[in-house]
């Protein structure tokens, strides 16, 4: 990601900085163990008394090495989980800024995907892979200087079957990262489906689908399957390969101190670091497939980051505000000049894009002007087909708009005004709890608090794009209410986009 997507979050630099110095700690740990092993070794080989000193020091080897380890890990979460937060940030930001046709045009199941297991895979990389790179970076050269100096040749010899090992271990990771992309492009299409099928999974059930959805996801199970048995056996053969180069490592060590007579004080050093190194060894091997996985799900959001977006910045206007747009549309000239106040409808093909431009849901494109007499734009409530909510009470469903909630005395009145006060009539009046966007409401209600919500958030431009509005019976009442509270500049459109717009 570049850094124009991923802007610094605070503390990152902080706990990288202090990976590396447990690292550094790790790598200390590792050097006071092995001279104390070496040490132990020596005194029982000639049957003299252990030293205090010596006890101590692998007391302090092990508890400095194992402070060290969970204080790293405990860091390295904490980096990965700031980098979630930051990315997740910055995808929402986008998605929320992407042009509605084509926000409308994207999988739902797709952009949710981003949120799961796209933000798994970098969490699992900035906090286990990148840091166990940051530490194998530190204790690995450490551990090989300490080799070195405890008998070069018995380093030498151990290292041949390590450094073999390894690159057996690069052959096999080479194309790991295609094995990701294959298990991703099927977990991905799976989870995808079964989004989408859980929302409407009774009325497939209806349409008797059951059967036939049942067996396409066994289907895809099985694919899903294959693959990952696949991914999973090349990194288990990592593992396998590093296991086998310590092993015969540890031999060739032996074999060495056997024939050239060498101390076992020393061997059972060099041994103890052998056996440490093996566990950041391992630690690579998994940081690579957490960067193969991380890579595969970069690419996808780098994608959608690279789509354009349009900006919505909102002024500071206190005043209904005039509307010019002039230009063309798919060849179709326009020249539309609003009064503040006005009452607009629209009508024709382009109606409902021509509301979208207004609301700023669609980009202003080349050959089009859109002006309101300032550079940002005016505070718009746009009213869709579906009344937009989140799951939660009727006041702030109704208060959504706001910047400062008004009183509920205040949302109370206005809800009457509108002659929706029998939703009030429940035990729980404006705490009641209703649906997402509304559900258990009907439309004409869910109507009316949409512009209850205008009303209430001070929007200067109301746009009504919505079928609600089409199917509505007292269109000229509920005009003549609206007018008694607000002199927004009013854009309506009609029924004219359900015959093919």
């Amino acid at each position: 990601m570049t850094a124009n997507h991923l802007p610094a979050t605070e503390g990152r630099i902080t706990d990288a900085a202090l990976i590396v110095l447990f690292g550094i700690g790790q790598a200390c740990a590792i050097a006071i163990g092995a001279f104390a092993t070496r040490d132990a070794f020596a005194s029982l080989h000639g049957d003299t008394q252990l030293q205090t000193m010596t006890i101590a020091a692998l007391i302090l080897s092990g508890c400095l090495g194992a402070s060290c380890f969970f204080l790293a890990r405990r860091k390295a979460e904490r980096l990965g989980q700031n980098h979630a937060i930051n990315l997740r940030r910055t995808l929402y930001t986008h998605i929320a800024t992407l042009p509605k046709s084509r926000h409308e045009q994207r999988r739902l199941g797709g952009l949710s995907l981003r949120f799961v297991g796209d933000m798994s895979a970098a969490r699992m990389w900035y906090g286990r892979g990148l840091p166990d790179i940051l530490t194998a970076a530190v204790v690995l050269p450490c551990a090989v200087a300490i080799l070195t100096i405890l008998d070069v040749e018995l380093a030498l010899s151990g290292s041949i079957p390590l450094v073999l090992s390894l690159i057996m271990m690069l052959s096999i990771a080479w194309h790991l990262e295609r094995r990701h992309r294959h298990l991703r492009h099927i977990r991905a299409n799976l989870a995808i489906d079964m989004i989408e099928r859980i929302a409407i999974a009774p009325e497939l059930d209806l349409l008797g689908r059951t059967s036939k959805e049942l067996k396409v996801l066994d289907r895809k199970g099985g694919e899903l399957r294959d693959r990952a048995v696949d991914r999973r056996s090349k990194t288990a053969a990592l593992h396998a390969v590093l296991q086998m180069g310590v092993v015969c490592s540890g031999v060739a060590m032996l074999w060495h101190a056997a024939d050239s007579g060498l101390a076992p004080a020393i061997v059972a050093a060099s041994l103890s670091i052998l056996a440490l190194v093996a566990r950041p060894l391992q630690d690579l091997s998994l940081a690579w497939d957490y960067y193969c996985a991380w890579r595969v799900a970069r690419s996808k959001i780098q994608r959608l980051l690279s789509e354009p977006c349009v900006m919505r910045q909102l002024s500071d206007e206190t005043q209904a505000v005039s509307i010019e747009l002039v230009g063309e549309i798919q060849g179709d000239r326009q020249n539309l000049h609003i009064k503040a106040g006005e009452i607009l409808e629209l009508d024709g093909k382009h109606a409902r894009h021509i509301a979208r431009v207004i609301a700023g849901l669609e980009p202003v494109n080349p050959g089009l002007k859109r002006n309101f007499g300032s550079d940002n734009l005016p505070k718009i409530a746009y009213i869709a087909d579906e009344h937009i909510s989140l799951r939660g009470t009727l006041r702030r469903s109704a208060v959504m708009m706001c910047s400062k909630r008004p009183s509920d005395r205040q949302i109370s009145n206005m809800f009457r005004f509108f002659q929706i006060g029998h939703l009030l009539d429940e035990p729980k009046g404006l705490n009641q709890r209703i649906g997402e966007n509304g559900k258990g409401l009907n439309s004409s209600d869910t109507l009316r608090i949409d512009f209850v919500r205008a009303i209430l958030g001070g929007a200067k431009i109301i746009v009504v794009d919505s079928i609600r509005w089409t199917a509505e019976h007292n269109k000229d009442h509920l005009l003549f209410l609206l007018r008694q509270h607000t002199d927004a500049t009013l854009i309506l459109t009609n029924d004219g986009r359900a015959l093919g717009d």
